[in-house]
């Protein structure tokens, strides 16, 4: 299990035109909208191109006969082609806008979907920033590779091939001048392109790392606090945005190579067109043919100019686009089988030789086995890192084991539907994560089906209702930044009582009342008892008082349960159960 950490980039990935074509599919739905900005462009281009027809017939033509009325009247009319392509090019732009937002919109509907079903083992070896910008920043970029680059690059062409058209229909000669333009333009695109994206890439890890430093310092303020390390981390901070700035840099000097040669270029040929047609052609072509190869000229350039922004873009969203679908494939790992089991569970819980390890490097369990007897409270105890932990995620399947089986209700875990055995199955960990929401919501989180009145009257049954009440809002109460607002035993009380609403058949606290004082725990332990009757109950405790009184306790050390019992039992065993036990006594 290789990990990810925020100075180390991510492994390139490869130009794919399946990933391109998976990309487009997402304005299949849009194919109507974006056919009529297909047509609207289609509109503003030809009647852009006879404006210049215009000013050619009016030189050759109206001017020459001094016919004003004419020339009233063209004059007219050309202002009315200009307010048209105004109008139209707007009218173009409001729909794309719509259609980009979108897209945006399908796409992060898309990716978040399937992350929210990734296994636990992808996030324990990615930052989190990593992924949070594949949802922000990168699907932002994508977005505009539809709609911005490949529509773009569609209506760009189209406008070109016109262009060119009425260039070839007005002076071939003059033309020419402009095709030798475009061949050395081409030949210095083709020789920037793959450096151009490998730049690219190198500023997406880049931005990448520094999300991920950032989002992992927000999470981590207190502690950075606690141990006056801002000093440092400025400095963390400093490396990984210049190392962003860089490689920003580098792109840049290619970028204006581009820019800056098809500006040179394209004024160069229209220098051409007119010295070459002014001392070479003339008088085998008139002036106003001149005049208008020249407007040609600029409109023909326009749009290469405008390709050649579009092929950053291209280039930048693409990169985009691959990490997002590199995301989007990534395997779900813990899945339903075909037909998956969807029933009430009893509680019967059994571990079969289960062998588990997070990475080839450390086994956590080693040939486990115990089983648990519906509506029996039992207990885990072991030191640090023993694996306590592990066997609440393996119940609840966060994770596969490696070997052997998890049976409940004497059925293999792997063969229940998802989201049916967790529904059943619900966790109260040490560290609980409440969301900037009232207090109400935060309590219904798991069950939102239950009423408000529902929930009220649990929390009278455990004589916390007042204490809810005393807050400004009561159960209406918004609890800001997760509720760091409050402490880690109230904290603690609201994510119990969420546990509890939830009114699950298995229940597993993992360390659950280690932030409430021991009057508050008695108090509450003495009202859900009641609650939880007939329920499967799993502690997992380093304070042992708390789990004196459960039916069984097992005891884990060296990989393995190496003793398994009631209290007494463990006691009159003076083994290691004895020894925790004791020392914790004498610490009291």
């Amino acid at each position: 299990m290789r990990v990810n950490k925020y100075d180390i980039d991510e492994q390139n990935t490869e130009f794919s035109f399946h990933n391109l074509k998976r990309a487009l599919s997402y304005s299949k739905k849009y194919k109507k909208k974006l056919f009529l900005v297909l047509c609207i462009t289609l509109f503003s281009t030809i009647i852009g191109l006879l404006y210049a027809k215009l000013i050619q017939y009016g030189i050759d033509n109206v001017i020459e006969s001094n016919n004003y009325m004419n020339l009233v009247k063209l004059s007219l009319i050309g202002i009315s082609i200009q307010i048209m392509v105004v109008l139209s090019i707007k009218f173009k732009s409001d729909i794309l806008t719509k259609v980009n937002e979108n897209i945006v919109e399908d796409l992060k509907n898309d990716l978040f979907s399937h992350i929210q079903y990734l296994s636990s083992e992808y996030y324990d070896t990615r930052p989190h920033g990593k992924i949070l910008v594949r949802l922000t920043e990168y699907a932002e970029n994508v977005s505009s590779l539809i709609t911005n680059c490949l529509i773009d690059t569609i209506l760009q062409v189209i406008s070109l091939v016109l262009t060119l058209i009425f260039m070839l229909i007005t002076s071939v000669k003059l033309t020419l001048i402009t095709l030798v333009g475009v061949a050395i333009l081409g030949i210095i695109f083709n020789s920037t392109r793959k450096i151009k994206r490998n730049i690219k890439l190198k500023i997406n890890n880049k931005r990448s790392n520094m999300n991920a430093y950032f989002y992992e310092s927000l999470k981590g303020i207190d502690t950075t606090k606690i141990f006056n390390r801002a000093k440092e981390n400025e400095k963390i901070h400093d490396y990984l945005t210049s190392e962003f700035f860089e490689a920003h840099c580098e792109y840049t000097k290619y970028a204006n190579v581009s820019w800056s040669t098809t500006r040179v270029i394209s004024n160069t040929v229209e220098v051409f067109i007119y010295v070459i047609g002014t001392f070479l052609l003339v008088p085998s072509i008139s002036l106003g043919t001149l005049i208008a190869m020249g407007s040609y000229s600029k409109r023909f350039w326009n749009p290469i100019r405008n390709l050649f922004v579009t092929m950053d873009q291209f280039i930048e969203a693409m990169t985009s686009l691959e990490r997002i679908l590199e995301t989007i494939d990534e395997e779900i790992t813990i899945k339903n089988i075909d037909n998956p089991i969807k029933k009430e569970i009893i509680g019967d819980i059994e571990f079969k030789d289960v062998n588990f390890s997070y990475n080839e490097d450390k086994v956590i369990l080693d040939k486990v086995s115990f089983s648990v007897t519906p509506g029996d409270k039992i207990a885990i105890v072991g030191a640090t890192g023993s694996g306590k932990t592990t066997i609440a995620n393996l119940v609840a399947r966060f994770y596969d084991i490696d070997k052997g089986s998890i049976l409940i209700d004497g059925i293999d875990i792997k063969d229940y539907d998802l989201n049916n055995l967790r529904r059943q199955i619900t966790i109260m960990q040490q560290d609980n994560y409440l969301f900037t929401d009232t207090i109400m919501n935060n309590l219904k989180y798991g069950n939102e089906n239950m009423s408000d009145e529902e929930v009220i009257q649990i929390c009278k049954k455990l004589d916390l209702d007042k204490w809810i009440k005393n807050f400004d809002n009561g159960y209406d109460t918004v609890l800001e930044n997760h509720g760091n607002t409050l402490s880690d035993g109230e904290r603690q009380l609201i994510s119990y009582i969420r546990v509890i609403i939830n009114n699950p058949k298995v229940l597993i606290l993992d360390e659950a009342t280690s932030k409430i004082d021991v009057q508050t725990e008695n108090l509450i332990q003495n009202k859900i008892n009641n609650l939880l009757k007939g329920k499967t109950t799993i502690t997992i405790a380093h304070r042992l008082s708390t789990i004196i009184n459960s039916d069984l306790i097992m005891f884990i050390k060296d990989k393995k349960i190496c003793e398994i019992g009631n209290h007494n039992e463990l006691m009159k065993k003076k083994g290691e159960y004895y020894k925790l036990y004791t020392s914790q006594d004498n610490l009291i």
